[in-house]
This record gives C-alpha cells, structure tokens and sequence, in this order.
C-alpha cells in the first residue's frame, strides 16, 4: 500500500500538534512503520481512512494513543546516565534535605516534603531509580511526605511501570546492595529471571498520563527530571515546554535534562552547573520570571519572544558556520544577514522562504558555497535529496575544498543508508581538516549504525578531545545549534551505551 506524500506530510503535523513529536521531513521511516502496524491491527483499507479516524471517530483519543506507544517505546534501564544520579545523590538531593529540615526547625508545624516530577518516565526505571536514591540517603522517612510523579504520554509503558517488574536487562547498573534491598528476585512462567521493586519504593512513586503540550502543567517541584524527551519535539516547542518546566520549578528547584538536549535557548531562565561529569540546570531565581508566549501577566513583564530567541540562535549558528570556513575578503554585512535570516528559517521549518531568501544572496555573490550549502540542507530537508547533492556539487565546483560539502554529502548517504559511501565523504572532509570536529562525530554516528562498536567508540572519543578545547556555551558548527557541551553530552552517552551493546533506532 503507498503511502501518499501529501498525507505523510499530514499525519507528522498532526502527531506534532498534539503531542509535540516531531519527525524530521526527510526521516519519516519511523512513523509510516507505526502507522502502517496500526493500519494492520484496526484492518484500515488505507492510510486516508485511517487519517480520517484519527481526526474525526469518538474513539480518536484511544486510538492517537495507541499510535503515540508505538512512536515513543524506548528502552531504558535502572540508573540510567550514571552521573545524574551521582550528582542527584552526593550533590543536590543531600543541598535540598538539609534546607528542608532547616526550615522544618524553624516550622515544626510544617511536614517535611519533597515533590519531583520524572516526566517521559517511559517503563519506570527512572522515577524508581530516584525513590531507591532517596530511600538511600533519608533514614527517617516516616516523618517525610515524598511524592515522585511519573508521567508519560503512553498508556502500554505506564501500565508496565505500575506493576514495577522488570528483566535482567534493566539491572545492569543496579549493585548488589540495592538488589537485595530493594526488589524481590522471582522466576516467571516462562523460566525467566525477574526484580519486582518493593513496596517501600512503590508507594513513593505515583504514575499517570500527562501530555506535554497540555497547558496546564502540575507546580511546586523540586526537581524535574526530563531526559530524552524533547529531542524528538521542534525548537519553538522546546521552548515552550522548557519555559512552562521553569514555572513548575520552586524557587530553588533544579532539572536534569538529557545528553541530547541544551537548555541554552532560555539559558536566562537556567544556570548550569556541573559536578562529576553530569550537566544539569539550576531555576534562575536571580532572572525575572517571564511567562509563556501569549500569558497576560503584570505591566513590567513581557512574553518569550521565541521568535528573538530563534533569531540569537541563528545568528550564533551562522557565524559559527562563516568563522569555520574563512573566505577571501570580508563577506558583504547584508550577505552576513542573509545566512543569519535562512539558517533562522532552517529552524523553523520554513523552507520555501529560506530558499528564496538564498536567490537574494546569490544576486549579490553567486560564489557564496555558504549559500549553496544552506540550499542543500534545506533540500534534504524536505525529502529532494538527489537536488540536494546537486547543489553541494555546485559548491565543490567553487571550491572543491569546500569541507562542509564533503560532510553534508556523507549526511545524505547516512540518510540513504548507503553507509560506505557515507564514510568516504565524511573521510574526505577529515582528510582536509582533521580538526573538523563534526565530521569525527558523524562518523562515529555511521559506524554505530554499522554495529562497529570500537570504531564508533573511537570517532567518538575524537569528537570529545576536540571539543574539550572548546568553552561550554560554544555553538559548534554545522551541528544544527548544540553548543559544545550538549555535544559532549550525546558523545559521553554514546559511549556509555556502546559498551552495553544496547542501541536502538528509537534512542538516538
């Protein structure tokens, strides 16, 4: 059954609309399979119909549901990026008890609480790797009121949370001690060895549904755990969801986010702040609380202008892309703009203005390989691949040393799955720059769809001295806006989980 290119286009807007996922235009593999599943399992006769339910059946919420299981299932395992849960365990949780009991001194009337939110908490293993953490360092819970809120958008990995019993594979990092502690050993039916968490742990931990583009979020956090979630939503969105996480921060509240993701868009909301290895984010008390884009609140305070953020973002992408690649003379301020003003269109999607905002720059230097570069990421963007490399073959013909089009040619062959022409580009751009730090990282990226672990681990490692040079706040070229400590972030997450041989197409 074909799948038509217009309603492809349909189903990704709105799968976005309601629940902020996002897939790439010219990545849609993912979500035609769920669909197609979900087709087969409701006996639709085709993909139109199957739309049309979607919009307009009683049973349309069931059903998204069931479609939004099968686009978010991800594998997932107990403590999970260790250095979260050292720093959660030896830095933060240990700052935040010794202030709630100092309070509790001076309000005997008080109870001693503690609220933290796992949202996207996926099977489970996350929202009780942090009960087990805080079992570990509070003695006396008895006098505490603790509240770990787990929320998801699926229905199949919530009811799989609640009854907390999980597979060999999700204990790799859980010790000894906390095995015996914790989870009660038993066999299942089928012979299989499995961990039951305990009771104890249980009841700390409440599970429900929650939509992350609901505008009503729950308040009064005190740290918010959301990792490896919104890497799958669009920038504006981010911005927005990030924005509302603030607001359900307390005062002296602070967040985990995942590898993959940077806080550095809204970075006057949160301060980061590291400790032994871990990245994470401190609530901005010293910022003014600016509300979400559209909120009425008192004179003196004014909406996320997301469009000014995006604006800053691409300002710093561009320039980063422009200072990588020296070109002879000084580049005209309005070209300058122009790069600036298509790489902010390339953010938010906004393709056909970006490419005619780069018909205006070759008017003033059709010799720009920046432009024809920015045309051929647009391109591949929107699914045109073969026009795509057209346009990066231009760009060598200006300038066969142009690095950039050797790296972008290796993308799209990634992208094709036609790995070992992938490699030859992407070796090609070393070859010219060994220090193009990129590169190193999609290699890696190439090797790891290969299931050639050391040499993903290695091109990894690679990516990882090269950016150790860098400060953290530092937009990395051609990287679509991750500053380097982001970047450092997916590389250490990689490897990580390299070593476990446990990688899926889902994670990554």
């Amino acid at each position: 059954m074909a799948f038509p290119p217009e309603l492809r286009i349909k189903f990704k807007d709105l799968i976005a609309h309601r629940s902020g996922l996002y897939f790439r235009d010219h990545d849609l593999r993912n979500l035609e399979s769920a669909i197609e599943q979900r087709i087969k399992v409701k006996k639709f006769d085709s993909f139109a119909t199957y739309y049309s339910h979607l919009i307009v059946s009683d049973k349309k919420d069931d059903e998204f549901r069931e479609l939004l299981n099968l686009l978010t299932i991800n594998h997932t395992y107990f403590f999970r990026n260790k250095p979260h849960f050292i720093t959660l365990r030896e830095k933060v949780l240990p700052a935040i008890i010794e202030r709630k009991r100092r309070e509790h001194l001076r309000n005997s009337d008080q109870r001693l609480q503690l609220r933290i939110w796992s949202a996207g908490c996926s099977s489970g293993e996350e929202p009780y790797s942090i009960a087990m953490t805080i079992a570990d360092l509070i003695d006396d819970l008895e006098n505490w009121d603790i509240n770990v809120l787990a929320t998801d958008a699926s229905q199949t990995v919530l009811a799989k949370a609640q009854k907390g019993i999980y597979q060999a594979s999700s204990m790799r990092h859980v010790d000894d001690v906390r095995c015996q502690k914790y989870f009660t050993q038993k066999t299942n039916n089928k012979g299989k060895c499995e961990y039951e968490i305990s009771s104890d742990i249980k009841k700390m931990v409440s599970f429900g549904f929650f939509n992350l583009m609901d505008e009503d979020y729950p308040m009064g956090f005190d740290i918010i755990f959301c990792r490896n979630v919104v890497i799958y939503f669009e920038l504006k969105t981010t911005i927005e969801v990030m924005s509302k996480f603030y607001n359900s921060l307390v005062d002296d509240g602070c967040m985990f986010i995942g590898y993959s993701e940077t806080l550095q868009f809204i970075k006057n909301k949160f301060q980061m702040a590291t400790w032994k290895d871990a990245i994470y984010y401190f609530k901005n008390i010293d910022s003014q609380n600016i509300p979400l884009q559209g909120e009425q609140v008192g004179e003196e305070k004014k909406p996320v202008d997301i469009d000014k953020v995006l604006g800053e973002i691409a300002r710093a992408e561009a320039l980063a892309k422009m200072e990588s690649q020296p070109i002879a003379g000084e580049a005209p301020k309005k070209l300058e703009d122009i790069i600036v003003a298509v790489t902010k269109h390339l953010h938010l999607k906004e393709y056909d203005q970006g490419l005619d905002l780069i018909t205006q720059g070759k008017a003033i230097d059709e010799k720009s390989t920046d432009l024809f570069y920015l045309q051929a990421e647009i391109l591949m963007n929107q699914g045109k691949s073969d026009e795509a490399k057209n346009s990066l073959e231009e760009a060598l013909k200006l300038n066969s040393l142009f690095i950039p089009a050797h790296y972008l040619n290796g993308c799209i062959c990634f992208e094709e799955d036609r790995f070992e022409d992938a490699q030859e580009s992407l070796r090609k751009a070393l070859f010219l720059d060994n220090d193009f730090l990129i590169a190193h990282f999609y290699l890696a990226q190439v090797f790891k769809q290969e299931d050639k672990a050391d040499d993903a681990i290695r091109q990894y490692r690679n990516t990882l001295k090269l950016l150790s040079s860098k400060s953290s706040d530092t937009i990395i070229a051609y990287s679509g806006g991750f500053n380097a400590a982001t970047l450092m972030s997916v590389c250490r997450d990689n490897l990580e989980r390299l070593k476990f041989g446990i990688f899926t197409e889902k994670e990554e």
